[in-house]
């Protein structure tokens, strides 16, 4: 017999809750990267087949391995991620269409649906040289280094097109690396200033309070005695 919902929440009523002070509290950098997307109203714009976990912890390690803790910091971050993230489509886009250049190479531009899905599948699966795809392709007297070559030679322009992207998206990512490097620079060289000033503030009181004593000394040698 299943049990009653609205039963279970009463049993339960009476349970211990859990502390909100003890629950584990978020990275700062995670903090920061909250309000940053409140402040600019981004958000993932995922296209269809990728995976939303894994482009958060790709971020969230991009966030990491950069040290980004300022909001200004993780929006910088987030931009050298997100053209990571688009050379890393790009990449995927080259692999698909060689393969389905490979696929078309074999059973030609469309029919034979069942097979076309069935090897399209074993190549993405980076499976080339099992028996079975070998038996089929020699029917036709080909092989996957011959449906290789010619998949490449057809789709040369749209190959290169990909590469020219990749290319400027790797450099947009270095120009944002030069700002993200500047940026964190400046921080560091405003803290080593406030940390010389300070220092030197220090020396400074310890000088004074040093001669002190001596300048009273000097002016009491300087004061004519009283005659009695």
């Amino acid at each position: 017999m299943a049990q009653n919902p609205n039963n279970s929440q009463s049993s339960q009523s009476g349970a211990t809750k859990p502390d909100a002070s003890s629950a584990p509290s978020q990275p700062e950098s995670v903090g920061a990267q909250s309000k940053v997307g409140k402040a600019t109203g981004s958000s993932t714009h995922l296209l269809p087949g990728e995976s939303h976990d894994l482009y958060m912890r790709s971020f969230q390690a991009t966030i990491l391995e950069l040290g980004a803790t300022t909001e200004l910091q993780i929006y910088i971050a987030e931009k050298i991620f997100i053209s990571i993230w688009w050379m890393r489509r790009y990449e995927n886009q080259k692999r698909a269409l060689i393969i389905k250049g490979m696929v078309d190479a074999h059973l030609g531009s469309s029919g034979q649906t069942e097979l076309r899905v069935k090897l399209t599948n074993l190549f993405h699966a980076s499976i080339f040289d099992s028996e079975g795809i070998k038996k089929l392709l020699a029917t036709s007297g080909q092989t996957p280094q011959s449906l290789l070559e010619e998949s490449m030679r057809k789709n040369a322009e749209k190959l290169q097109a990909l590469d020219e992207q990749i290319a400027l998206r790797t450099k947009t990512m270095v120009t944002l690396q030069q700002s993200y490097e500047a940026l964190v620079n400046r921080s560091v060289l405003r803290e080593r200033l406030k940390l010389q000033n300070e220092i030197l503030k220090r020396d400074l009181q310890a000088i004074d309070l040093k001669l002190a004593p001596q300048i009273e000394d000097a002016n009491d040698k300087s004061m004519p005695k009283s005659r009695v």
